[in-house]
Formats: structure tokens, sequence, C-alpha cells
């Protein structure tokens, strides 16, 4: 399926590391439909994938089915946590990403720093003598 929706992707680049669909309430009929879960490995492929699904539409015979880029509530809620430092990030215009699991990757003066919570996040603004924006 992914092969079809994104055709330019070298096969070899098509590593999924897991898949597994969740199961079905008891109370809900053996006929409904259920998720699937599934972690692509390189970043890229996701991104290219999440793209043509959004742009093209899903090819035949796929059609019926949906792709979305879920975050489970516990990423969800460490991304709000530092929401205060990612303010002051693009402030100063530092690059950063996203890892995972969940951490902030911030790039400056040619290294990169992994900040694992909030507290730690501050304490590196602090030594860089930045001042943290407001909420």
């Amino acid at each position: 399926m992914f092969q079809a929706l994104a055709p330019a992707i070298h096969p070899d680049q098509m590593v999924v590391d897991r898949v597994h669909r969740l199961r079905r309430p008891q109370h809900m009929p053996p006929t409904t439909e259920r998720d699937v879960i599934a972690r692509i490995h390189f970043f890229h492929v996701k991104e290219q994938i999440m793209r043509e699904s959004r742009t093209a539409g899903m090819p035949d015979p796929y059609g019926h089915i949906k792709i979305f880029a879920d975050l489970s509530a516990e990423t969800l809620q460490f991304r709000k946590s530092l929401t205060q430092i990612t303010a002051t990030l693009q402030e100063k215009n530092i690059a950063y990403r996203w890892g995972y699991p969940a951490k902030l990757l911030i790039h400056r003066e040619g290294k990169m720093y992994v900040i694992l919570n909030t507290e730690m996040g501050l304490l590196k603004l602090k030594d860089w003598g930045i001042q943290v924006a407001e909420e």
C-alpha cells in the first residue's frame, strides 16, 4: 500500500519497524473496522507518505483507508510542557526539532543538545544567557 502511495520511494527505504491492529471493543460488532498502527523507520519516508496521502489521496484499491499522524497523549503533554522553551527558541531563531521518544533536540553553534524535561531546557537557556519568553 505504501509503495503504491509513494512510488518514488525506493523499496529499500520502505522499512516498517512494527505494525499492529488495535483490539475491537467488546461491545462493537465483529465487522467493525479497527485501527492499524504502523511505525515507519525513516522519518523522510513517513513524511512523504503523509504528504502523498493528503495531496494525491489513496490509490485504488486503498481509497477507503485513511492515514493519520498520531501522537500519544504523553508526547502531546511533553511538548506542551516545553511551550515556553520552544517559544523562546523561535524568538531567538535557534533551530530545534522533536526527537523520539519524547525529547527536544536543539541545534546551536554546530552542536546538538538533547532536552528531556522542562528543568533541563530552562537550565540550558540560562547557561546560554537567554531570557525565557513569558507564557
